[in-house]
């Protein structure tokens, strides 16, 4: 008896462990759900080492890592119009890109989520023509704000 108890025990430990919920999913936790900014000229005129002018950060509904607590999905474009995406994979707040391209963490703000480029690992993106390391640039944190899936595509 002590056995099957021991063994159930660790049965639900490890159920519950794949089923932990990450922390943000209040924020991403959902497919649909979508965090994203356009900069405006303003804001670009006084970032001139800026490169990025719209980013995204979305949950990815067609794939979810069993290594992750969740995935996402990201992409920005750059001044010149240039498209540039990746996943993620996160575990808490900190997210891994894909393909050995970097990390960032994830942080709340009062009114949307705040993205900060890991300092060590940087955080880099394919595009269709090229690959770009985003912490060569200006572009080394974002502040994100809920919007339509739609401005996540």
């Amino acid at each position: 008896m002590k056995k099957f108890l021991v063994g159930a025990g660790l049965a639900l430990l490890s159920t519950a462990q794949l089923q932990a919920a990450s922390p943000l999913d209040a924020y991403l936790g959902n497919p649909g759900d979508c965090y994203a900014r356009k900069y405006d000229e303003a804001h670009l005129k006084g970032h001139p080492r800026q490169m990025v002018e719209r980013f995204y950060l979305a949950h990815d509904e067609n794939y979810q890592d069993p290594n992750g607590e969740l995935t996402l999905r990201f992409g920005f474009t750059f001044r010149n119009g240039r498209d540039y995406e990746g996943v993620a994979i996160c575990n808490g707040n900190s997210c891994g890109v894909e393909g050995d391209g970097g990390a960032f963490k994830l942080s709340a703000t009062d009114n949307g989520l705040r993205l900060d480029v890991d300092k060590r690992r940087g955080m880099s993106a394919e595009g269709s023509f090229d690959f770009v390391e985003l912490s060569e640039t200006d572009d080394t944190v974002f502040l994100l704000f809920p919007e339509k899936s739609s401005a996540c595509q």
